[in-house]
């Protein structure tokens, strides 16, 4: 185990050609009733070949590209039927079964967090991609370009039962048209305790779990203040019901980062790029996301990672160094747990000045855990 300030590691069928009988045709009427018949058997086949391809045709066959794709995927959670918006990224040189990182957003982000907000030099998950990784960031439900039911429908579980959803479809080819064998689930604050509840209710979902801006202890004062700092996004002329909350102008900068250590440049995309997050989702996503029952269930590695300032993870729970916050948070897994501490860093790691320092070790530490895995497999 790691340890120090910083770490705690489709093809148509060919078409015949017509065969002609031997010796000369009559013109008339014969020969367009034989070209009528023709043309109709001729329309036939391509019309099998076009059904035949489109059957045939599905995800696990076609070959991946490198970059970028968005998706749509159908997910339900009892009454509700929805559609959860997800970015699929993968490396420059696909190889075969490619670990996956699903990435979840914090409440009032959406998946563009995991892109820097549209700046590049904080992408995570361009960092991650070039690491050799695919990424696949996806909006929970409530939030970014997925389905918004009403406010009181979203909660932990939900979100909880969409990844499951989206997991599955990933191991079974028919989503990013790779085989996925290796599967990572990444989350920041709201989104760690969201792929907690996921990773505890399906343990056999992932390989490993990185939870970010995400500590078991959360002191009241910090609950009040976030709580204070959040309206309706309704008041800015959103088209949601009330229960939609999120951050009044001005307050993301002090919010979640530390003086000195996010640039200009972030937190003015932080303004421009704001989002939602359910007003019943977050006390539901407290309560379970950060119960001791509900990680003690969860079977992979786990990396967590926290800015040293974090006012929100890191108020309750030193994270002075890795060391401390390792001591604070072991007794809340069975599996083992490393740690890293982003010197003074605030809540949103990766869109901190050096946050690509916390991806590069979370690529490493991926390496490191995926192949122990593989290894205890074979």
């Amino acid at each position: 185990m790691m340890r120090g300030r910083h770490t705690r590691t489709r093809n148509h069928p060919r078409l015949p050609t017509p065969v002609q009988a031997p010796g000369k045709h009559r013109r008339g009427r014969h020969r367009r009733r034989r070209r009528a018949i023709h043309a109709a058997v001729m329309l036939l086949i391509a019309l099998a070949a076009g059904v035949l391809a489109a059957g045939g045709a599905s995800a696990a066959t076609t070959p991946p590209r490198a970059g970028c794709t968005d998706l749509d995927i159908p997910v339900t959670s009892g009454v509700v039927t929805a559609r959860m918006r997800a970015t699929l990224c993968l490396p420059a040189s696909p190889a075969a079964d490619v670990p996956l990182q699903i990435l979840v957003s914090g409440g009032t982000y959406n998946r563009t967090y995991w892109s820097g907000l549209g700046l590049p030099a904080y992408s995570y998950a361009a960092r991650a991609t070039g690491a050799g990784f695919s990424t696949l960031a996806v909006d929970r439900i409530g939030t970014g370009a997925s389905s918004h039911p009403l406010s009181t429908l979203v909660s932990a579980g939900m979100q909880a039962d969409a990844l499951h959803q989206v997991i599955a479809r990933v191991r079974s080819c028919a989503l990013t048209g790779q085989k996925h064998t290796r599967v990572v689930l990444a989350g920041h604050s709201l989104g760690s305790m969201a792929a907690v509840v996921a990773a505890a209710r399906h343990p056999a979902d992932v390989d490993a779990l990185i939870l970010t801006g995400y500590s078991h202890r959360i002191a009241p004062s910090e609950l009040l203040t976030s709580l204070t700092s959040m309206y309706p996004a309704a008041l800015e002329g959103r088209l949601l019901d009330p229960g939609y909350l999120t951050t009044r102008p001005g307050v993301r900068g002090s919010l979640f980062h530390s003086a000195g250590e996010v640039a200009p440049a972030v937190v003015a995309a932080e303004e421009a790029t704001k989002d939602v997050a359910s007003a019943a989702e977050l006390p539901d996503a407290v309560l379970a996301g950060l119960s001791r029952d509900m990680s003690r269930r969860i079977t992979a590695p786990v990396l967590e990672a926290n800015g040293e300032k974090d006012s929100w993870a890191c108020t309750a729970v030193d994270c002075t160094n890795a060391d401390a916050l390792h001591a604070a948070e072991r007794g809340y897994f069975t599996v083992p747990l490393t740690t890293y501490v982003q010197p003074r860093a605030g809540h949103s790691l990766a869109l901190a000045r050096d946050g690509g320092a916390f991806t590069d070790f979370a690529s490493i530490w991926l390496r490191h855990v995926l192949a122990e895995g593989s290894r205890s497999r074979s």
